[in-house]
């Protein structure tokens, strides 16, 4: 099956997955930090998105602390050296045996075609014992449901994100408990 994006044919056998190194952060970026904004879109006011970071920001700065943590990792999809989308993920720090999920973005024009689902089962297998877990903004119903339909359920835990003060973002955490993985080959 081919699919066309914005004029270009992206094969699913095209995309690899691969890890990234410091080397791609700005590219990254660049894919990333739209994608993001879109998707805070009605759950932040742009202004206060503007105030957050920018891709040169999140190149030279955000990613290289969030990677410093043991065990943490980025991987990337890409075609023909394009970046299609981006996962960070690594152990929890208050269970080091559970996969804690930070990110997972795909390009605007590269949704739908199986890239996040990729992406999203690179990071799970990265942790062959404990549970995965993540953190969803409450309103971003979009990945949400993207969460669900992959086995992830809410189990309990809440916490309110604020990025700047007085700037409240309530989060639910999902999980995927081990025995409910699918393994996909």
């Amino acid at each position: 099956m081919t699919a066309t994006r914005t004029g270009a044919h992206t094969r699913p056998g095209d995309i690899r997955i691969r890890q990234a190194g410091p080397a791609d952060f700005a590219n990254v970026a660049q894919m990333h930090y739209p994608v993001w904004r879109q998707s805070w879109s009605g759950i932040l006011a742009d202004y206060l998105l503007d105030m957050l970071g920018t891709p040169k920001r999140w190149a030279t700065e955000t990613y290289p602390h969030d990677l410093s943590r043991p065990g943490w990792s980025m991987w990337i999809a890409e075609s023909d050296g394009k970046t299609l989308g981006v996962t960070i993920f690594g152990p929890d720090t208050l269970n080091p045996a559970d996969l804690q999920i930070d990110a997972l973005y795909t390009a605007a024009e590269s949704q739908r075609l199986g890239i996040g689902g990729r992406l999203l089962d690179k990071a799970v297998r990265a942790n062959p014992s404990g549970d995965a877990i993540l953190w969803c903004a409450e309103k971003n119903l979009k990945a949400r449901e993207f969460y669900e339909k992959r086995n992830f359920r809410l189990d309990g835990r809440t916490f309110v994100w604020k990025p700047l003060p007085g700037v409240p973002v309530p989060h639910l955490g999902y999980r995927l408990h081990r025995s409910e993985r699918v393994r996909r080959r």
